[in-house]
C-alpha cells in the first residue's frame, strides 16, 4: 500500500514537467489566436501567471507612451516591440537570456577585461550586452543594428554605449533591407517571410571601425541573417585586429535558407584564425586570431 502512492506521486510529477513544457507553445496558440483575438494586456497577464507558477522573477507589462512591452528581471530591465519575439527571449528570466546568448556563442572562452573593446553586428535589442555588462566597461560595447524598430529597442536598452543605424557589407550604398522584426530575420538579403521593404545606408566595417579610431577589438560578433560573409568581405583591415570572432552561420541566407557557416570558416582559417570552440545545436562558432598576440607587442 505504501509503493503506490509514491508511484502516483512520480506519475504526476512527470504529467506536470510535460505540461509545463508545452505552455510555451500554448501560449504562443492563445497569443496568436484568430478565433478570439488577444489584447496585449491579456498576453502579459498569462505570461506573467506563467511566470509567477514557475516562480521566476520575471515580469512583462506594456509601456504605453514607448509603444514597447517591457520585461523586467530584479534590477534589469528590457524593452521589445513583437509581442511573441519578446516573451520568447524572456520568458525564463533576462539574466538567463544573457547566459543564453554567452552559450551559444561559446563566449565563457573568452577572459574579458574591463577596456576590452566589443563589436556586434545584428545587435538586435542587445542581448549580447546583458552578461558583457558584468565585464567590459560602458562605452566599450558597439551595437551596430540597421532594423530601425531594433535600433529604437536598443537605444533603450543599451544606455551610454556605441550605437550605429547602419548596415555592414562589402561596399558603401543604400540598399534594400527587408524587415522581418517578428522573427528576427531581417537581412539585406530577400527572407523568405518579411513585413516591409525599406532602404538602408551599408557601410563597409573596416570604414566604420577606423572613423571611431579603434586600433584592437577583443571580440566581433557577427549574426546578419545570412549576410555575414559579405560583411567579412568588407572588412579585410578590420578581421586582423579582432582577437576574437563569433559567428552565426545557421541556414538563414536568402528564400533558399542556405547556411553560410563553411563560406565563414574558409574566409576566417585564410586570415590566420583558427576554431576555438563550437555550438553545432545553433550552428555557431568562436574563432581565435592566432596572430593576435602580435598586436600587442
Amino acid at each position: 500500500m505504501k509503493i503506490f502512492p509514491l508511484k502516483l506521486i512520480l506519475i504526476l510529477k512527470k504529467l506536470l514537467k510535460f505540461i509545463n513544457r508545452r505552455i510555451p507553445s500554448i501560449l504562443f496558440n492563445i497569443h496568436n489566436s484568430k478565433i478570439i483575438p488577444f489584447s496585449i494586456n491579456n498576453s502579459i497577464f498569462l505570461e506573467n501567471l506563467y511566470a509567477i507558477i514557475n516562480r521566476r522573477s520575471i515580469r512583462f507589462s506594456f509601456d504605453k507612451e514607448k509603444n514597447l512591452i517591457r520585461a523586467k528581471d530584479r534590477n534589469l530591465i528590457r524593452f521589445y516591440s513583437d509581442r511573441n519575439r519578446c516573451f520568447w527571449l524572456y520568458r525564463n528570466g533576462i539574466f538567463e537570456r544573457g547566459k543564453l546568448i554567452q552559450k551559444t556563442y561559446c563566449l565563457s572562452q573568452i577572459k574579458f577585461a574591463r577596456k576590452d573593446i566589443v563589436v556586434d553586428c545584428g545587435a538586435n535589442s542587445g542581448d549580447l550586452l546583458i552578461e558583457l555588462n558584468n565585464y567590459i566597461e560602458n562605452g566599450n560595447y558597439i551595437g551596430i543594428e540597421p532594423n530601425p524598430i531594433d535600433f529604437k529597442v536598443l537605444k533603450l536598452n543599451c544606455p551610454n554605449q556605441i550605437l550605429i543605424n547602419k548596415a555592414l557589407g562589402d561596399k558603401n550604398d543604400n540598399l534594400n533591407f527587408y524587415i522581418a522584426t517578428s522573427g528576427g530575420d531581417s537581412s539585406i538579403i530577400k527572407p523568405k517571410h518579411y513585413e516591409k521593404v525599406i532602404k538602408v545606408e551599408v557601410i563597409k566595417l573596416d570604414n566604420l571601425i577606423k572613423s571611431l579610431g579603434i586600433k584592437k577589438i577583443k571580440l566581433l560578433k557577427l549574426e546578419a541573417e545570412g549576410f555575414e560573409p559579405e560583411i567579412l568581405e568588407g572588412a579585410p583591415n578590420t578581421i586582423p585586429i579582432c582577437e576574437y570572432i563569433a559567428i552565426d552561420g545557421g541556414y538563414e541566407r536568402g528564400q533558399n535558407q542556405e547556411q553560410t557557416f563553411t563560406n565563414l570558416t574558409n574566409i576566417l582559417l585564410k586570415n590566420n584564425f583558427e576554431i576555438h570552440d563550437i555550438n553545432f545545436s545553433w550552428y555557431r562558432a568562436l574563432f581565435k586570431n592566432k596572430r593576435y598576440i602580435n598586436l600587442l607587442n
